[in-house]
């Protein structure tokens, strides 16, 4: 027997050093396969079985070279021998399966599923390898099936597209290279006798040193796995950051697709009961009684100022665009707004009480989004205060502002909500008796000019808000500065107004009121066609109504080109949008002189604005 020939030691040495990388990458893959990919377990499988095969037959070749020592022999067909080969071969059969299981795992490819089809495998192999007279007859018949499931493997571990650029060809490669040498030995073994090897033939010292060649493809063929694995672990790892973009891109829609829900939701219950109203008198215009059309008319203009305060109340939240700066008393605005909640107070039996520092400067703020503020502010103070309550407002000088503060003796603001209440659209009134949107115009109103709100406990119990505004911080004008009263002026007789707006019944209303106040009007639809009237045509104006999101050349498009044309034209334009807190409007007033009108308006409201233009007014 070739392993007890002078090359015997160092071959049985290989074989050992075979076994023991065997059992290392078998306890390697196991690791790895606890992340429970089917391919990492299906190699962890097949070196188990290397490691079992080559374990048996060290084992067979120990004994031999200690019986041979002892002045005995271990011979071709004993019984332990016959057990030896069994395990051995039955070992590499498990491997060979195992080996191509994975690669077809890995690649997605097709193979048997069941658990009966490796156990036929592997006792066929225990079967084989119990007869098998000789080692050499094993090595034969492992030339008959390893080059098989080398190649198949080595096509399937071939590099493709979309594979990491280390995977590399070193594996594939490998298989061939050791199908070759296989069929080989399969040759070798024929030559040397498969029942009587004959030991000194030169084609039996390929056989000599198969433990030194199988030892060194072994240990290429792990370090190619080994980056085979790295590969997938980081192509594994970059899918993971994949799908955790995708899925945060996902939460991020959702949460959009959320807040739109919520703003619909809040708008429609906002809108609808006046809407519904609306509907219900509009039938009413057509009687023939008097008094039913009148009193119909009535219903339908108060529901329909009703939905225009309600979207300029939604306006201001989130709001970005500039607001209109004049100086107001704060003496004069915590007065008014008061007020105007007296007979609310009383009806509520929650007195209101006012403490105003004497010698306050005036604030350069926008006087409505301030009134508005504080009404909100008070108009929660006495819905959260028990009859018999009170609620004071208060405004002092502190650093270099006013601060606001409106507190009540309700049961306070608790603090896990206190994060949560300037958001659009929450509340924690019953259901019916709020919106949610007051607070959110609160903070909106304050981050437009550069302030605060603060939430705290009220002294004796209650909520407190204190809202604190700086001194002097110009926030961007609209128009030419504080506006004067429209009713001192003319009146439009004989001036011309241009107006331009692409909505047919917007432009149709504006044309006949303007005709009806004394204005020689005319409409465009498209600023385009107005452009060329105004550049080319044989057209003068006193004013120009423009709206600012056309189809073609939009409002500021059309304010660009007079920028370069005709500037003078600018001085004579009023701007009207029905979304004044896009970004779009926003960047477009900070650079943009005329004043911007937001939708909805009342027609003779703007009318009175344009009176205001400076061409316009002096005439």
């Amino acid at each position: 027997m070739f392993f007890l020939d002078s090359t015997g030691v160092f071959s049985l040495i290989c074989l050992l050093i075979q076994c023991g990388m065997a059992w290392i990458f078998a306890a390697f893959f196991a690791v790895l396969a606890a992340a429970r990919a089917p391919w990492l377990r299906s190699w962890s499988g097949a070196y188990l079985g290397m490691g079992l095969g080559l374990t048996a037959i060290a084992v067979r070749f120990v004994l031999a070279h200690h019986h041979v020592v002892g002045d005995a022999t271990l011979l071709e067909g004993q019984a332990s021998v016959r057990a030896f080969y069994a395990v051995y071969l039955a070992g590499k059969v498990l491997f060979g399966w195992c080996f191509l299981a994975g690669a077809s795992r890995l690649r997605s490819a097709p193979w048997p599923r069941g658990g009966r089809w490796p156990i036929v495998a592997v006792a066929l192999g225990a079967v084989v390898g119990a007869a098998a007279p000789t080692v050499e007859s094993l090595l034969f018949v492992q030339a008959l099936v390893l080059p098989v499931v080398f190649l198949r493997a080595a096509r399937l571990l071939a590099p493709r597209e979309g594979d990491r650029p280390g995977w590399g060809r070193l594996v594939p490669r490998t298989l061939v290279l050791w199908s070759v040498v296989w069929w080989a030995y399969g040759a070798s073994t024929v030559l040397a006798g498969l029942v009587h090897p004959l030991a000194q033939l030169p084609w039996t010292y390929l056989l000599r040193v198969n433990s030194l060649i199988d030892l060194t493809f072994q240990a290429v063929l792990a370090t190619g796995l080994i980056v085979v694995v790295m590969s997938e672990a980081q192509r594994a790892v970059v899918a993971a950051l994949d799908e955790r973009d995708r899925l945060r891109d996902r939460l991020r829609r959702d949460e959009k697709l959320q807040a739109l829900a919520t703003l619909v939701s809040g708008v429609a219950h906002e809108i609808n009961n006046p809407l519904t109203s609306i509907l219900g008198f509009a039938d009413d215009l057509a009687s023939d009684e008097g008094l039913v059309r009148q009193r119909a008319a009535a219903v339908v203009r108060e529901q329909a100022e009703r939905c225009r305060a309600i979207v300029q109340r939604m306006s201001l939240v989130g709001r970005t665009g500039a607001l209109s700066a004049t100086n107001v008393d704060t003496a004069q605005l915590v007065s008014r707004v008061v007020r105007g909640f007296l007979p609310q107070s009383q009806q509520l039996g929650v007195a209101l009480r006012t403490e105003v520092a004497p010698g306050l400067p005036p604030l350069l703020v926008d006087a409505t989004a301030c009134e508005q503020l504080l009404a909100n502010l008070v108009a929660n103070a006495l819905q959260a205060s028990p009859r018999g309550g009170e609620v004071r407002v208060a405004a002092a000088l502190v650093g270099g502002g006013v601060e606001l503060r409106v507190d009540d003796r309700g049961p306070g603001v608790p603090v896990a909500d206190r994060a949560r209440v300037f958001e659009p659209f929450f509340t924690t009134k019953p259901a019916g008796s709020g919106t949610g949107l007051g607070l959110a115009v609160v903070d909106a109103v304050v981050r437009a000019h550069g302030g605060r709100v603060e939430i705290g406990d009220a002294p004796g119990g209650g909520a407190s808000f204190v809202v604190w505004l700086p001194l002097g911080r110009a926030v961007a004008v609209d128009g030419h500065g504080e506006p004067s009263s429209a009713a001192s002026r003319l009146a439009g007789a004989a001036r011309r107004l241009l107006v331009i707006d692409d909505e047919p019944l917007v432009r149709d209303v504006l044309v006949r009121q303007a005709e009806a106040s004394g204005w020689r009007a005319t409409g465009f639809g498209s600023a385009a066609d107005a452009l060329e009237q105004l550049l080319h045509g044989d057209v003068d104006v006193d004013a120009i109504v423009c709206d600012l999101r056309m189809p073609g050349m939009t409002g500021q498009q059309f304010h660009d080109q007079l920028a370069r044309s005709a500037p003078h034209w600018l001085e004579r334009i009023v701007f009207v949008t029905g979304d004044p807190a896009s970004r779009e409007a926003s960047t477009f007033a900070r650079r943009c002189r005329a004043p911007i009108v937001g939708k909805p308006f009342v027609p003779r409201e703007l009318l009175a604005r344009v009176l205001e233009l400076p061409r316009v007014a002096v005439g």
